[in-house]
């Protein structure tokens, strides 16, 4: 008799612990930034591999958007960087955009491909100071602000001091 008492204070233990184990475990205010950007040199299949940051992909896609099919540029380094809201930015010397990529489950998808500029990017920089991410045109001193949106601002160094 005291064992069919016991049995469903047991079961109704057992569901009450069951389901506190299996809420949901949310941080929240997480910054995705990188301080500093990385440069890469993609390998001879055009994988790049982000050691520091766990990341790798192939530039072929960025190639065939910058130069189109039929070009036969080659991309010596790609320069990516991660601002807080886990948006990657990624340039290269010779591109004329700079491409905003959203990751996703083993994808990045471009969420936005920023003009710089009409001319082909000599040796661009990226930075990421006061919260945003800046591509320096350093040919030019220009500073470009992005955002996953585009160019926020447009300044030289010179103004910026």
């Amino acid at each position: 008799m005291r064992l069919q008492r016991l049995i469903p204070m047991i079961m109704l233990a057992s569901i009450v612990m069951l389901g506190t184990a299996c809420k949901t475990f949310v941080v929240k205010d997480v910054n995705y930034s990188h301080q500093l950007e990385s440069v890469l040199t993609p390998d001879a299949n055009g994988d790049i591999h982000d050691v520091r940051h766990g990341l790798t992909f192939n530039i072929a896609p960025f190639q065939q958007q910058e130069f189109g099919e039929d070009d036969s540029t080659r991309i010596q380094e790609i320069r990516l960087i991660r601002d807080a809201k886990g948006y990657y930015f990624i340039t290269a010397n010779q591109f004329k955009h700079v491409y905003v990529m959203k990751p996703g489950s083993g994808t990045l998808k471009m969420e936005k491909k920023i003009k710089i500029s009409e001319d082909r990017l000599e040796a661009p920089a990226l930075n990421f100071r006061n919260n945003t991410v800046q591509l320096v045109k350093t040919e030019t001193n220009e500073i470009f602000v992005l955002t996953e949106d585009g160019i926020q601002e447009n300044k030289t160094k010179e103004e910026k001091s």
